[in-house]
């Protein structure tokens, strides 16, 4: 995935996306990428030639899908946001995303945010997409381990240079870099980002129920990686104020809780029935429920046959000390 962005995504699949793919029943194709994040294993979909409908219930993950698996063909000029915006609107803008202040980010930096918002509703469709996504892109690169729920003390402690370099030998001073710093450094990585494959791809903001009900035609395959239990799987809250400071917000099933998961996949996948061939589900050999457990329950929907790879997860740049492997779970389903 040579043009793939960077995103700062946790839970990122963009070094298993060839594999993955590689290993996919089908060669071409439909194929709905259910919880799509931070696009990696759509994105590289699109590169095989697939037609990709990548989903996702996080407004900040839509939003990346609709600028780079969606959007086919069109780039953002950095003096396109180069604009003037009058104060009245600004502070319109800052009142609403206060509650950024001393949370997530300091006060003069929650004013440019409010800026760079303005900016955003000037611009139209894909353009205001791929902006959207390097403002997403800004926001998680000024944060300590790219989350937004990192407690305030902490974020001040880490984003002191000084007691970073004392602590970790890293000066770390892109979190005190400007919002729009980051926009203009990552523009052209974005830009390069976006291609033709000539298909028909489409980017959705859906519960993931929801979006199987949605779909009125069958798609070749779904693809599934959930948040597990016992993982860092917190993504609402992981993103979530993204979401909240563009008032797009929505409900869903929370498939992290532990006692819930097995649950909420033997309903998904019966909502399947009839809308797929194959059902594919990424799953690591740390997680929970285990992939005995979720094989079994899947087998009473069609065959079930696994793949598997050697992978461990990196977080906040160290490996993980326990081995561990990717699996694949590609279920066929039964005909009714």
């Amino acid at each position: 995935m040579s043009n793939y962005p960077k995103v700062n995504y946790i839970g990122n699949k963009a070094n298993l996306s060839k594999w993955i793919i590689k290993n996919l029943p089908l060669k071409k194709g439909i194929i709905l990428d259910l919880f799509c994040g931070g696009c990696s294993v759509s994105y590289a979909l699109k590169e095989a030639g697939y037609t990709v409908y990548a989903n996702d219930i996080l407004y900040s993950n839509y939003v990346l899908a609709k600028a780079i698996i969606e959007n086919s063909n069109v780039h953002l000029d950095k003096n396109e946001y180069e604009i003037k915006i009058s104060k009245k609107i600004i502070d319109e803008i800052y009142q609403k995303i206060r509650f950024l202040e001393n949370k997530l980010f300091y006060s003069d930096e929650v004013k440019e945010l409010a800026k760079l918002i303005a900016i955003s509703n000037k611009l139209d469709n894909y353009k205001r997409y791929i902006y959207l996504s390097l403002l997403r892109r800004a926001m998680i690169r000024k944060i300590p381990y790219s989350r937004m729920n990192v407690p305030w003390n902490q974020i001040v402690k880490l984003r002191d240079e000084e007691y970073s370099y004392k602590k970790y030998k890293r000066r770390r001073a892109y979190h005190n870099k400007s919002f729009l710093f980051h926009i203009n450094n990552n523009l052209d990585n974005y830009n390069y980002a976006v291609f033709d494959n000539k298909k028909r791809n489409i980017a959705f903001n859906s519960d993931s129920f929801e979006m199987i009900d949605k779909l009125k035609k069958k798609v070749d395959m779904i693809y599934l990686d959930p948040p597990y239990p016992a993982t860092m799987n917190k993504y609402d809250e992981f993103y979530g104020s993204y979401d909240i400071m563009f008032n797009h917000q929505k409900k869903f099933v929370n498939f992290s809780k532990n006692n819930m998961f097995v649950k909420n996949m033997e309903k998904l996948i019966k909502k399947c029935i009839n809308k797929t061939k194959y059902v594919i589900i990424s799953e690591n050999t740390n997680t929970r429920p285990s992939v005995k457990e979720l094989s079994l329950m899947l087998k009473k929907y069609g065959t079930v046959s696994t793949r598997e790879k050697k992978h461990q997860y990196k977080f906040t740049g160290k490996d993980k000390k326990n081995k561990s492997s990717e699996i694949l779970i590609i279920l066929k389903m039964k005909t009714v």
